[in-house]
């Protein structure tokens, strides 16, 4: 575990003033700052790139009536992968089956608290690959409260969000298709040195908070402004406790969900782990920023990395502490977020002009 004092060493600079000096930060979002930005050219992630050249083409398969996207070649695995979806596709649990030759073992990918994901290949425009989520408890989960959270998954366009491209409700059965990403997802690269030897650099977690935050996407969208609100299904760990209560979400619900994000940045953990004792990670960290204990949220690999400074350190932290107040009203706006994330990578000096070509 981290401690203080050696975090105090590293970068505190010549001023004399703790490295951990609350002065950074407001204690409460800024009451001018009302409007979140729109959509700017956001940082892909290296686990999220493509070719730059684009096709016109069309989805074809007997199941479905021809569906007009537009997809890229992946640099990586040479795959298509989709660039835009014009419509959500309802597949059959019989295509999924075969998709992913019976969800044999062969193609598992990953599992988690909703149930598991697999590899498969869609007979759509000779062959596209796809990530199936397969929920674990979809009997308990009727068609109007599927098909609620598939409206809202659906909103989300951004290059570090993978695309839904669309769904299965037939009897007990309740899946997802997404567009398959070779480089996995972030908690893969956030995982423990034993799965991972090489962990994300801070430049690059830097870059992946700030392209994520200059994008508009979330649950919010469902509505048009911060009084708009729908219930919708989410995922656990990312919600906020007002949607946890009574099922409602607003724009200040997608702050939440991205401090939840920045935490994972920052402690390199995913939103369940068997350390947190059966809590989730915001759980598991409040304590901790209640006590200000920062240095203990720290992800140990990345602490001495030469790109790393404290004061960045201190104003993510800050950062992620403002965004998961409980208080919906007390959140920064999402405008704020983007201006203090532009100040910490501008803080990077041995990255910075690398991060702002973001």
């Amino acid at each position: 575990m981290l401690k203080s004092q050696h975090l105090k060493q590293k970068g505190g600079g010549s001023s004399g003033a703790p490295p951990w000096d609350k002065s950074h930060f407001s204690p409460s979002p800024p009451s001018t700052d009302q409007i979140s930005p729109s959509p700017s050219k956001a940082s892909t992630s290296s686990f999220g790139t493509s070719e730059v050249s684009t096709m016109n083409s069309s989805w074809t398969n007997d199941d479905h009536e021809e569906e007009e996207f537009e997809y890229s070649v992946c640099s990586v695995c040479q795959n298509k992968r989709p660039s835009t979806r014009l419509k959500q596709l309802d597949f059959n649990y019989t295509e999924l089956y075969h998709a992913t030759d019976g969800f044999s073992s062969d193609n598992f990918l990953s599992e988690g608290g909703f149930g598991s994901v697999y590899e498969g290949e869609l007979n759509i425009h000779g062959g596209l690959k796809v990530a199936i989520k397969q929920h674990k408890d979809a009997s308990f989960q009727g068609e109007k409260e599927f098909k609620s959270e598939v409206n809202v998954l659906s909103m989300a366009r951004h290059p570090n969000v993978v695309m839904l491209l669309g769904s299965c409700s037939e009897g007990t059965h309740r899946l997802l298709v997404y567009e398959f990403v070779c480089f996995g997802s972030l908690d893969q690269h956030l995982s423990t040195a034993t799965e991972n030897p090489n962990p994300l650099t801070w430049d690059k977690r830097i870059k992946i908070a700030l392209g994520a935050a200059r994008g508009d996407f979330g649950l919010a969208r469902t509505g048009c402004d911060d009084t708009d609100e729908t219930s919708v299904v989410g995922t656990l760990g990312y919600v906020a406790p007002e949607y946890a209560e009574c099922g409602k979400v607003s724009r200040k619900t997608d702050v939440y969900s991205f401090g939840v994000v920045l935490l994972q940045l920052i402690t390199g953990c995913k939103t369940k782990e068997k350390k947190f004792d059966g809590k989730t990670l915001v759980e598991w960290a409040r304590p901790l920023l209640e006590d200000q204990n920062y240095p203990d949220l720290i992800d140990e690999r990345i602490v001495d990395s030469p790109d790393v400074q404290v004061f960045q350190l201190y104003l993510m932290v800050r950062l992620a502490e403002g965004c998961l107040k409980k208080d919906p009203t007390k959140r920064y706006t999402m405008a704020y977020v983007v201006k203090q994330l532009e100040r910490i990578m501008g803080g990077n000096n041995t990255s910075s002009r690398d991060g702002r070509k973001c």
